[in-house]
């Protein structure tokens, strides 16, 4: 069985609880929904939860970093088990710089990728804040396990000041 290390981050009386392996961070859960919603991510994940402030200490620096605006780009291991097209998807969503949004339209046309499929990377993305799916406009969020619009209208505004 698997250890996932877990903690949390707090903003604005929000707890955004998140979970790394011993290969990086893999999961940061929507403010104030526990961690349980991993397993709509993982749904076959067998891992036994650790609280580990050690193993947890350099992710929660730079989330935290980020929330706080003093971190522009993270700088830790990830390890997110994804499909190689969803791994295209936010590799170019992490090159669109912070502060800046692209419409969903946009950003098809300019990476030749379908709707269907940046629709599908950007409300499975298990690493919100480190893989900014938010920075992609006009995407519904209404059938996803992330139903995120205050939350991603937070992140817009962190990244605008």
């Amino acid at each position: 069985m698997e250890k996932l290390y877990w903690d949390k981050v707090e903003y604005q009386k929000q707890k955004i609880y998140f979970t790394c392996t011993r290969n990086g961070i893999n999961f940061i859960n929507n403010p104030n929904t526990g961690i349980s919603n991993i397993y709509n991510f993982y749904p076959k994940l067998d891992a036994e939860f650790v609280f580990s402030r050690k193993e947890t200490e350099e992710y929660k620096i730079q989330l935290r970093e980020y929330i706080d605006g003093t971190r522009k780009h993270f700088e830790v291991p990830v390890d997110l088990s994804t499909s190689e097209l969803n791994e295209q998807i936010y590799q170019k969503i992490n090159d669109i710089n912070y502060g800046d949004t692209m419409d969903i339209k946009e950003f098809c046309d300019t990476y030749d990728f379908k709707d269907v499929d940046v629709r599908d990377a950007v409300v499975t993305n298990p690493l919100i804040l480190i893989i900014p799916t938010h920075r992609i406009l006009n995407v519904d969020y209404s059938e996803s396990y992330r139903k995120l619009a205050d939350f991603n209208n937070l992140l817009l505004d962190l990244e605008r000041d």
